[in-house]
């Protein structure tokens, strides 16, 4: 009877072992940035692996453990899973089931029991690359980075020779980058790298960790390091690049760009990132040179036909831009993003109904919300208010923020159109779905003040600043309704004052400070805070408050002056016209 179980025991265990195994974990490394064209080594999956041959000298108790965690798996019980291969782990040398044991355990993120067989599999097979990999980064997660150090450095001695050097190197930064001391993560790395002198991964390694904690002296010094020891090396000159811009070293890094591409002008990645630099430095000639250039060498390169084709279309040469998206199209590449910039290209020649067939041919992709939100504003006056809001009420999005986005679009739509009670009672229907969404409840603040509901503005902007205590947005705009609707002008003040602690430079902010100081009979400090804002901001609102404070101040000539010169930027502004027929009559 003992050998029918057991025999009965292995033949439902090595059909376990044939089952699908439970997904690989998901690697959760963090890559280098999108300004770099290196990719980390990821993190050691745990891949679990199957059809596992049996060994003969199991025991009887290790078989059992063995089926039942097998067994476990099939049903999804990952607990009973880990605690099975884990006992068994314990009660044998065998490295397969250890190895099976730490990759199930590392899966269930029972971290743990996963250090518990990755340790074990160190001991047996000290020179696996592969589990001195999952210790190391097991460690680190667990915050015992000194203890990962030797795992790192075995790491590395095992990899000398190998034509993939950089990849252990890139693995220790991608593991350090998780620890949540930056310090400690950067001189551990400098302990590794000191070891080995100028080694140029090394020196590239450190100075890539050193960017992602924000030591930019450091990170500059490393890359020059590892330039010295390969100047020929393109991911390191490009790092060199991320890091002088990080730096604001504008001048010094267009120099080097523009020398290294003198001597290796075939290299793509340095030639668009010093496009986009000079982009960034508003010399949109240079940088179109540099992008043509590109295109030249690769012409259907899809980030430099991306790049030329937004450039062309800041620079409103729409032929341009229209030739570069409709590529992208043809070789169906960044197909919706095209049409997106392609419909912007036609609403900027007033093309409109190009632009809605444009903006209503995307489906789906970053720019879909924001295609329907322009086709809206095209529908709204060819077609009228009902086909506008119906059209943001067809759209299919399951995302808050874009949900937001579309219920913030349909008010501005009735605002517009002077229904103003309409807008409030759209805002009422999001906030039941987003309660405290802060940007619901400033607008729907503005618009119950649009409607003389008084009480209901401070409401709305008092639940903000509840949420949100530094919300400056909300603290001026309560403060300035206290202030200019009510008799709590005190009270408005200090929110204002809080407001203008947070924001200094904001000349709505300031506008308020002037306004308020003006409530307080304080003309003077009203004065100073009021021409401010208006030198910051040509605005009808402040024209009016600082008009006002000169006029009764006895300055009407100045205040006419200020008045003009608003008019001319917005003739149709009705509060300034209201201050002034007021004061003037």
């Amino acid at each position: 009877m003992k050998n029918f179980i057991f025999i009965m025991c292995l033949a439902l265990f090595l059909a376990a072992c044939q089952s699908p195994a439970p997904p690989e974990a998901q690697d959760d490394t963090p890559e280098p940035g999108p300004e770099t064209s290196e990719v980390a080594a990821p993190e050691p999956e745990p891949e679990v692996a199957t059809g596992m041959p049996i060994p003969g000298s199991l025991s009887g108790e290790v078989l059992y453990y063995l089926l039942a965690a097998e067994i476990a798996l099939q049903r999804n019980r990952m607990d009973v899973a880990v605690e099975g291969y884990s006992k068994a782990a314990q009660s044998t040398n065998d490295l397969r089931i250890i190895e099976r044991a730490a990759r199930i355990a590392v899966y269930a993120r029972d971290v743990p029991r996963a250090l518990q067989a990755a340790e074990q599999w160190v001991q047996l097979a000290p020179h696996n690359a592969e589990a001195r990999q999952l210790l190391a980064a097991l460690l680190v997660r667990a915050g015992r980075v000194d203890e990962a150090v030797p795992h790192f450095e075995a790491l590395l001695d095992l990899s000398q020779g190998d034509d993939g050097e950089q990849q252990p190197y890139m693995l220790i930064t991608s593991l350090l980058s998780k620890e949540d001391d930056q310090q400690v993560a950067l001189e551990t790395m400098q302990k590794l790298v000191a070891d080995r002198g100028a080694n140029p991964d090394a020196q590239y390694a450190l100075a890539h960790l050193a960017m992602m904690v924000d030591d930019l002296e450091q990170a500059e010094a490393a890359i020059e390091r590892a330039l010295a020891g390969r100047p020929d090396w393109s991911e390191a000159h490009l790092l060199r690049a991320n890091i002088l811009h990080r730096q604001g070293k504008s001048q010094r890094l267009l120099r080097l760009l523009r020398a290294e591409l003198e001597e290796r002008p075939e290299d793509v990645a340095l030639r668009l990132f010093l496009a986009r630099k000079l982009v960034d430095e508003e010399q949109f000639d240079a940088a179109r040179r540099e992008f043509d250039a590109v295109l030249e060498r690769q012409p259907g390169h899809a980030d430099a036909l991306y790049a030329q084709g937004l450039l062309a279309l800041q620079m409103e040469d729409f032929e341009q831009a229209e030739t570069s998206f409709k590529q992208l199209i043809a070789q169906k590449l960044r197909v919706n993003e095209a049409r997106y910039y392609l419909g912007q290209t036609a609403e900027m020649q007033e093309a409109y109904e190009l632009a809605l067939d444009y903006y209503t041919m995307i489906d789906e992709g970053q720019h879909y919300v924001d295609a329907r939100v322009r086709a809206a504003g095209i529908l709204v006056e060819r077609d009228g208010l009902a086909a506008a809001r119906k059209h943001l009420q067809a759209t299919r999005t399951e995302e808050m923020d874009e949900q937001l986005r579309l219920y913030l679009a349909e008010g501005e739509l009735l605002h517009n159109a002077g229904e103003h009670e309409q807008a409030y009672q759209l805002y009422t229907t999001a906030l039941e779905q987003m309660p405290d969404n802060s940007r619901l409840l400033y607008v729907r603040a503005l618009t119950a003040e649009k409607l003389d509901r008084l009480e209901q503005t401070i409401a709305d902007l008092q639940r903000i600043i509840d949420n949100e205590p530094n919300n400056a947005e909300a603290l001026n705009a309560l403060g300035y309704t206290l202030v200019d609707a009510t008799d709590r002008v005190d009270e408005g003040f200090e929110l204002i004052r809080r407001a203008y602690k947070v924001n200094p430079d904001e000349p709505a902010i300031i506008d308020s400070m002037g306004w308020a100081y003006y409530r307080q009979g304080e003309y003077d400090k009203a004065l100073k805070y009021l021409q401010r804002a208006f030198n910051k901001l040509n605005d009808g609102e402040i024209a009016a408050h600082l008009g006002e404070v000169l006029w009764v101040t006895g300055r009407r000539d100045d205040a006419r002056e200020v008045w003009e010169e608003a008019l001319r930027e917005a003739p149709e502004h009705q509060l300034l016209r209201n201050v002034i027929e007021r004061l003037t009559r």
